[in-house]
Parts: structure tokens; C-alpha cells; sequence
């Protein structure tokens, strides 16, 4: 039998069911865990049901999981459910993405000395005085609180405060796989088709209804060009933006891809000459940092969460105020008429993306941070 030192810490990461950024930073986690020091586990809780291409890594990789439905506005009623599994999975740490799962996470901890990792993902911009009360008590109460970027420890603290505690704070970004994310054989911006699209959950927050009428605009300023949008993702605003195409009766030149596995995701980044990003308020955003690691110049809402990753020495694309679909057409349009400098803004997204979000860097660092609070 294994003494207590032999046995493998399990790990327990606690993440929203449905597409998100949530999924991709705990999967990448696990497929960079490539020295299996750890027992893992999956809790995935929320409004949508868990989707099928979460089930079926764990069930590939026979990793433990267990879904908990949320009711809209009463994430309490989950707490029970989320308390019960944690006593029957003993975790030794627990990996917290999911705010709405903090409470029970925080009384597991208490009850059996075990630490709570609380990640930070929600852009500070964008949350209501709840959600900040839901980061002191993270702050007070949890073992470590992950921050992803230096900006947003710094907006914390301006916002939090004297409860802000520093010693818990770590700065760990987000990770990506840099081998499958890659360029693409074919050059950017090389033919008489431009296609630009973007990747992210349909809500409020996110304005691709805002890309529907950048693409009317450049058909109308710019007819020559065969222009292409493409959109990737599913959620709650999808429909609207369907009807929004329909009623423009632009069906032939813009795609609502839906929700795509991996391996589609690839091929759709490495099918784009631009990327965009239509959107309220960012953390550190996963499906730009996808591509960044595919080579593309990126044309992005100028928020935070958003600034601070594009804007620095060296230039990844173009940022754009006040959601205006007339800058995001401009700024595209600039692009495509300076393909060459388009395609080195590319090639250095690339190679930032290599050097500081890969998943191999995260994953260290969650390790060393693991380790560090098992001694």
C-alpha cells in the first residue's frame, strides 16, 4: 500500500460546462501534464449541458468527472450536489475556474485543510458589484488567487483595496498548445479572398453582430474583394446574429460556424487571413492567443484586457474604439492593403506566443505552485 508520501496528489479542477475559456485552460493544463504526477479530476457545472467534446476527453483519457446543472440565477441549488462529490473525491487541491462553485469550495477547504486555488478569469471591466464582492471573499479566503495578467492584479487591487493580500497572488497566463496551433502552409493575405473571423462564446459581451456590419461595409467600400466572415462558437445571442445575416442577406459571405472540436478549430484559425475580436472586456483571451500561435495580425476591440496584450514594442495588429464597425473596416482595410507588414505582425504574434503562452510554461507553473503547497 502507498504511503500518503508515494500517493499522487489529486487534483480537482472546477470549470463552466459549456464553450469557454474556462475548458481550454483546464485541458491544456491536463495535456501538458505530460509527467502524470497527478490524480485529476473534473467538476463541470452551469446553465448549458456539458458538452459532448469535454465528456469525451475525460472518457478518452479516463478521467474522473461529474456534471452539475446550475439553475439561471440560484447556483446555490448546485451547492449540495458540488459539496457531496467533493467529500466522496477527497481532493488535495482544488483548482477553482468557476466562481459560481467558490462557497462549497472554500467549506471543503476549511473542513479538510485542503488549498483552494481560485482562478481569476472574468474581466475586471466587466463585473458587477457582486462579482467584485465574490473577489474579496476569493481574496480573503482562498489559499491562492491566480491572476493571469499584471494589469489585472493591478486593477484588483485599485478596486479591492486593503483586502487586496499580495503574498496570494499569483501571475500565471494563460497557456496554448504552440505545436497544433501553428501557421499555416499557405500565405495570409495572398489572393482576391480575404476571410476574417472571430472565435468566442455568443453573449452580450461579445459584439459580433458588430463584424456583420464591417463585412456589409467592405462589400459596399471595396466591392472587387471577395470578401468571408466566419464566426465560431455557440451561446445565447447566436440566433440574433444568424437573423441579423439573414436580414442583410449577406448568407453567401458570412458563415456561423458554431461550436468546433479541436481539430476543426485548427483548421478554421489556419483558414483566416485576419483575425477579429469583437468584444466588451477581456481577461487574457484564449482564442486570440490561438491566433497569435497560428500567425495571424489581429484586429481587436481596443478594451482592457485587450490593449495590454496587443499593444507593447512590438505591434500584433490594430486596435479599435467604441465597437465602430466603420474602424474595424478601416483598420482591416489597412491591413489588407499593407499585406506585407500584415504578415510580420504575424510572424512576431507567433513568436510571442511561443516564448510566453505556451502550455508547457503554464503548466510549470501551476506545478511549481502545487507542489509548493503540498510541502
Amino acid at each position: 500500500m502507498k504511503s500518503n508520501r508515494e500517493r499522487k496528489p489529486k487534483v480537482t479542477q472546477i470549470l463552466y460546462s459549456g464553450l469557454g475559456g474556462h475548458g481550454s485552460v483546464a485541458f491544456s493544463l491536463l495535456e501538458a501534464e505530460t509527467a502524470n504526477r497527478w490524480g485529476n479530476s473534473l467538476g463541470f457545472l452551469g446553465v448549458e449541458p456539458l458538452l459532448p467534446v469535454y465528456r469525451k476527453f475525460c472518457e478518452e483519457r479516463g478521467i474522473p468527472h461529474n456534471y452539475f446543472r446550475v439553475v439561471p440565477c440560484r447556483p446555490f441549488l448546485a451547492w449540495p450536489g458540488i459539496t457531496a462529490w467533493l467529500y466522496r473525491n477527497q481532493p488535495d487541491v482544488i483548482l477553482l475556474h468557476s466562481v459560481k462553485a467558490l462557497l462549497p469550495c472554500l467549506a471543503y477547504s476549511k473542513v479538510f485543510a485542503k488549498p483552494v486555488i481560485f482562478i481569476e478569469h472574468q474581466a475586471n471591466s466587466l463585473k458587477k458589484p457582486a462579482e467584485w464582492w465574490i473577489t474579496r471573499l476569493g481574496m480573503l479566503f482562498s489559499t491562492k488567487v491566480v491572476y493571469l495578467t499584471e494589469n489585472y492584479a493591478a486593477e484588483a487591487r485599485a478596486q479591492i483595496g486593503r483586502m487586496y493580500n499580495a503574498e496570494k497572488v499569483e501571475l500565471i497566463a494563460n497557456g496554448i498548445n504552440t505545436l497544433k496551433f501553428h501557421p499555416a502552409e499557405k500565405e495570409i493575405l495572398s489572393g482576391s479572398t480575404v476571410t476574417f473571423g472571430m472565435a468566442a462564446r455568443f453573449t452580450t459581451m461579445r459584439r459580433q453582430g458588430v463584424l456583420v456590419e464591417t463585412i456589409e461595409r467592405l462589400k459596399r467600400l471595396v466591392p472587387q474583394v471577395d470578401w468571408r466572415l466566419t464566426l465560431a462558437g455557440d451561446g445565447e445571442t447566436r440566433v440574433a446574429v444568424q437573423d441579423m445575416v439573414n436580414a442583410k442577406g449577406l448568407q453567401d459571405c458570412v458563415t456561423v460556424a458554431g461550436h468546433l472540436g479541436e481539430a476543426e478549430l485548427i483548421e478554421w484559425f489556419q483558414g483566416l487571413d485576419l483575425y477579429v475580436h469583437a468584444s466588451e472586456g477581456e481577461t487574457l483571451s484564449t482564442a486570440m492567443l490561438q491566433a497569435m500561435a497560428c500567425g495571424l495580425p489581429i484586429v481587436a476591440s481596443d478594451v482592457p484586457g485587450i490593449r495590454n496584450l496587443l499593444s507593447g514594442p512590438e505591434r500584433l495588429g490594430c486596435l479599435v474604439c467604441d465597437q465602430d464597425a466603420g474602424e474595424f473596416a478601416r483598420n482591416i482595410l489597412k491591413l489588407v492593403s499593407e499585406a506585407a507588414t500584415a504578415r510580420e505582425m504575424g510572424a512576431v504574434a507567433r513568436r510571442i506566443a511561443e516564448e510566453k503562452y505556451s502550455y508547457e510554461r503554464m503548466s510549470r507553473c501551476y506545478a511549481e505552485l502545487i507542489d509548493r503547497l503540498q510541502k
